[in-house]
């Protein structure tokens, strides 16, 4: 039987006929394009797509095919298609199908494989009107080059490398309404146009893809966070009934979430001189509104400071010391879910079926009781239920939020756990309520990982960036340079080129570690990831209390009191970061200038940033093996630490951390 089986098996595969697909397209204007031909007794309506192209796949087998277009009722041949027959009397186009070899790419043989432009932020990405970023990705040592040719100029050309791809990105202007564009693949002798024949065109009043511009100010701003319940009391006459000692012996118990150590919106006023001197440029605050916790991302009523931290007099005195000082203020949006004593959750448990906002959240089973087997909750916490985002109603309420707060002068939101929340709501009611208060306020999202995702429609204009962290510790760890550089441009060459400067690089938060604990309390290795914070691509932000040598585990050993006895800081490290951020910000190289890898040799890294008035280069080893470099510098550099004048770096000594201003 086995015999038979394979027999017949073998018949199957030598009868059977095999189909080549085939995409056949039309280039010019036109309002409907048809194909009529020998696939089908009928015209075969053709697609428009959204760069303007006309096009048709088929499945089809080994052959000849004759083909016409039809173009808003007349036949038309196929330019492009140099096969012709005389057929019945009429001149049609010949598509002629075989079954072609595998193609392995090589530069310079002439012949293009892949080429990808498509409606995605990807290749189509404008920022506003006029301003648009433009790619073709090729394969992998396919083509020499690409040129752009439009009615724009070209700002600046970039190829960026992948593990099968080439990507070649133009940043272009142009005063036109309408950009009309190609590429020029040069690949041996042979000059290949993209599209052939016609040019793609982009609407810059009818956008395919939604403008994504992001605020000047928070491009490589400096940010704080404050973990407002820990920062500072300024007002003891709001502390809650019972207070723990502020330089006390901490338990977890009276760093969780019950316990409580006064710290109030009061204190962050006192502090304004502080953070002023220190160079802060924004704060980010953790959750402030009425709270039943000591971190507040159990909102009880959004509407309302929470009478520990102060009241909207306060809040707004606050916002105007800040302003007087050129501080930005970011507060926390816990949208995901509400506390449990929320007024619409307080309704469900006490008129359970005849509340009418059983529609606010997920009900699971009736009678209604504090469980998460009532209802859906942020990872099972009854305390936490999660909001229907999808009700008319919620949205409403959030909406009033959003306005009350922001008509107060804030400068954007800091949003929680958004990747618990469709992304659709974040892209289409979110995004647009809150740039259409202030279209210069900032949104951050929390998410742990790739964020690319939330820059497509877009959702925000920047993220908590945890990849950074990730690289950054891992790196000064001990980690290799390379890595380094490997974990930072998966997302650097990745995120649309005009959000980079944005991105919010931490070290910590009150969700982690404390940095200075994750690296084992050792000082130049901490000295190494606060240094390539502060010089590398984003806006660097600073966890209350790193600056001082605040230590601590996860959380809730992160949210320790911040001790404003200076007989607990450790100067060093306070006269580090200082300096580090003074040197951010006298030199826009490291604020918004571009980034090149000089070299990576084991813990040893070399960058620079640099723009076309300023450079700098920063030079790093997280091992304590010494490193040869042997690199010769191209112009006058002064150490920054040391002042000395350098001329050629030939080694990195081991855990070091230097920086090198041209002069």
């Amino acid at each position: 039987m086995k015999k038979i089986f394979i027999f017949i098996f073998l018949i199957l595969i030598f009868t059977m006929s095999f189909s080549i697909k085939s995409v056949i397209y039309y280039t010019a204007s036109a309002s409907n394009v048809s194909i009529i031909g020998d696939f089908s007794d009928e015209p075969i309506q053709m697609e428009k797509t959204n760069t303007g192209l006309w096009k048709k796949s088929f499945e089809l087998e080994e052959g000849e095919y004759k083909y016409l277009f039809l173009v808003d009722g007349n036949e038309i041949l196929d330019y492009k298609n140099t096969n012709t027959v005389y057929s019945n009397g009429k001149l049609y186009s010949l598509l002629i199908i075989k079954e072609e070899k595998t193609y392995y790419p090589s530069i310079g043989d002439g012949k293009v494989g892949v080429i990808k432009h498509e409606k995605e932020r990807k290749y189509i990405n404008p920022v506003k009107p006029g301003d648009i970023y433009l790619s073709i990705e090729v394969q992998k040592k396919d083509i020499e080059d690409v040129y752009f040719v439009g009615n724009a100029k070209v700002i600046k050309k970039e190829k960026l490398t992948f593990d099968k791809t080439e990507l070649y990105r133009f940043h272009v202007k142009t005063p036109a309404n309408v950009l009309r564009y190609k590429f020029i693949i040069k690949d041996g002798e042979n000059s290949i146009e993209y599209p052939n024949l016609d040019y793609f065109e982009f609407d810059f009043n009818k956008p395919i893809i939604k403008y994504f511009d992001v605020p000047d100010w928070t491009k490589g701003r400096i940010y704080y966070q404050i973990f407002p319940e820990r920062f500072r009391n300024g007002d003891k006459t709001n502390d809650p009934t019972y207070t723990y000692e502020w330089y006390g012996n901490y338990t977890s118990s009276s760093l969780g979430s019950n316990g409580f150590y006064g710290g109030d919106l009061k204190g962050i006023i006192e502090s304004i001189e502080y953070l002023k001197n220190l160079g802060i440029e924004a704060i980010y605050l953790n959750p402030i509104f009425e709270s039943v916790s000591s971190h507040k991302y159990d909102t009880k009523d959004y509407l309302r400071i929470d009478s520990h931290f102060g009241d909207d007099k306060t809040f707004i005195q606050m916002v105007k010391d800040l302003k007087k000082n050129n501080i930005k203020i970011i507060l926390d949006g816990v949208f995901n879910h509400t506390g449990d004593e929320f007024f619409a959750m307080q309704d469900i448990f006490r008129n359970q079926k005849r509340s009418k906002y059983l529609d606010w959240y997920f009900i699971k089973k009736f009678p209604v009781t504090k469980s998460a087997d009532s209802y859906e909750s942020w990872w099972g916490y009854a305390d936490l239920p999660k909001l229907n985002l999808e009700n008319p109603e919620v949205k409403a309420y959030i909406t009033t939020v959003l306005g009350k707060w922001m008509e107060y002068g804030i400068d954007g939101w800091r949003l929680d756990a958004v990747d618990q929340v469709k992304n659709s709501f974040w892209e289409n009611f979110f995004y647009p309520i809150v740039k259409g208060i202030n279209e210069n306020a900032v949104i951050s999202g929390e998410y742990w990982k790739d964020s690319t995702q939330y820059f497509e429609k877009p959702a925000f204009d920047t993220v908590m960036n945890y990849l950074f962290r990730d690289a950054a510790l891992g790196y000064a760890k001990g980690g290799s340079a390379y890595n380094f550089v490997k974990n930072t441009n998966a997302y650097l060459e990745k995120y649309p080129p005009q959000i980079i400067h944005t991105l919010w690089n931490l070290l910590d938060s009150h969700d982690t570690p404390r940095a200075i604990t994750e690296l084992n309390d050792d000082i130049d290795k901490f000295k190494i990831a606060v240094g390539i914070q502060m010089t590398f691509v984003g806006a660097p932000v600073i966890y209350y209390g790193d600056e001082i040598g605040l230590t601590g585990e996860r959380d809730p050993w992160c949210r320790k009191p911040f001790p404003w006895d200076e007989e607990f800081w450790n100067m060093d490290i306070y006269n580090y970061y200082k300096s580090l951020i003074k040197l951010r910000k006298e030199h826009e190289a490291l604020r918004y200038g571009e980034y090149e890898v000089i070299k990576t040799k084991l813990g040893a890294l070399v960058y620079r940033r640099y723009t076309e008035n300023d450079e700098v280069i920063v030079i790093s080893n997280s091992r304590k093996i010494p490193v040869k470099a042997n690199i010769e510098l191209n112009g006058n550099y002064i150490d920054y630490f040391t002042g000395e004048k350098i001329k050629t770096i030939e080694k990195i000594s081991g855990l070091t951390f230097r920086i090198l201003i041209r002069q």
